[in-house]
């Protein structure tokens, strides 16, 4: 009778274990899920970035040039 109560305990032990492991693959399934989510939309708008970037250095580059043709004409 004493085998079987520890045995009982073993079981329950293993079956909570196991239970606990499941609900952290859960857990980790969706943290992976977001980090892809999130890591998608950091690219999108990495790229956003780089284009308003190069938009306003192409600005400034034709205000340079606009300042350096006002000065000749003078």
């Amino acid at each position: 009778m004493y085998s079987n109560e520890i045995l009982s305990k073993r079981k329950k032990r293993i079956q909570k274990e196991r239970w606990y492991q499941k609900e952290r693959n859960k857990e980790n399934s969706v943290l992976k899920k977001e980090t892809k989510g999130l890591s998608y939309i950091l690219r999108e708008m990495q790229q956003e970035l780089n284009v308003l970037t190069t938009l306003f250095h192409a600005q400034q580059a034709l205000e340079r040039e606009e300042q350096k043709r006002r000065n000749n004409d003078r």
